[in-house]
């Protein structure tokens, strides 16, 4: 009896442990990942559009190099325009990024320079050409991410892109169509899940493109619909709500993104 007792308690201990390596794993390799994820993208939505621009002109292959560089720049104690040049000056001698000889005084800066360095390869949303902005010429569109709506009841979790009933709209990436048809907020809109894992949402359309259908494959460049104001924006001129959802559910700020990509589309 006192054996059986034994291993009893024995088997529900191998399956306690069992339950938390399980759960520890399910932790780190979803839940975990995707608040990292959330982490990164957030960051990157707050890097200077016009910056970037700036230094994808003027240094087309190292523009990354640059940006990570001054981007963490508030890192740095006071005035430390001597440490920003002197870096300069070695990616301007084709000294490569991980070669840098950086000021052993701040760690932070050093640290958080090679963050957003990273950032750019692994989510390569300012990278030109890798996205596409969704309109056919250039849009009259200000940041008002965040913006109260309805009163305060909700906050505007897009950018919204004006232009004329019947503008063309455009898939900004690969991926697969997820949702089609009206809701309450969006009118007429189209859902596609990027093949980056993040979910963008065409909104108050006039026309949806009648090819597509839910589960299908769609491409970069290719037609979602028509510019509308329908669902909440019938009072509003005519224009696209565009959003960025992230894997958590969590929407991103995308202007920052679409000044990039129009630049990119438009510049000749």
């Amino acid at each position: 009896m006192i054996k059986i007792k034994f291993f009893r308690s024995l088997q529900l201990i191998i399956l306690l442990i069992l339950t938390v390596l399980i759960s520890s794993i399910i932790w780190t390799q979803f839940i975990m990942k995707d608040k990292n994820i959330v982490q990164d993208y957030r960051t990157l939505s707050m890097f200077s559009p016009e910056l970037i621009i700036a230094y994808q002109e003027k240094y087309p292959s190292t523009w990354k190099d640059y940006i990570a560089i001054l981007s963490a720049q508030h890192q740095l104690e006071g005035q430390n325009d001597s440490i920003i040049m002197n870096l300069h000056k070695q990616i301007d001698n084709k000294t490569l990024f991980e070669e840098l000889i950086w000021p052993d005084k701040y760690p932070k800066y050093i640290k958080t320079a090679k963050y957003y360095r990273t950032l750019l390869d692994k989510y390569p949303v300012y990278t030109p050409d890798n996205y596409l902005f969704p309109l056919q010429g250039p849009s009259y569109f200000v940041d008002t991410y965040g913006a109260d709506r309805e009163g305060g009841a909700r906050s505007h979790q897009g950018t919204d892109l004006f232009d004329k009933k019947g503008t063309p709209i455009f898939n900004v990436c690969d991926g697969t169509v997820e949702k089609l048809g009206w809701n309450r907020l969006g009118g007429e809109r189209v859902g596609v899940r990027g093949n980056d894992g993040n979910y963008y949402y065409y909104a108050h359309l006039d026309k949806i493109n009648t090819d597509l259908t839910i589960g299908q494959r769609i491409t970069k460049g290719e037609l979602i619909g028509t510019m509308g104001n329908t669902g909440d924006a019938i009072t509003t001129p005519d224009h696209l709500h565009f959003g960025i959802e992230l894997p958590n559910t969590e929407w991103l700020n995308p202007y920052p993104l679409l000044k990039v990509w129009e630049y990119h589309r438009f510049k000749h």
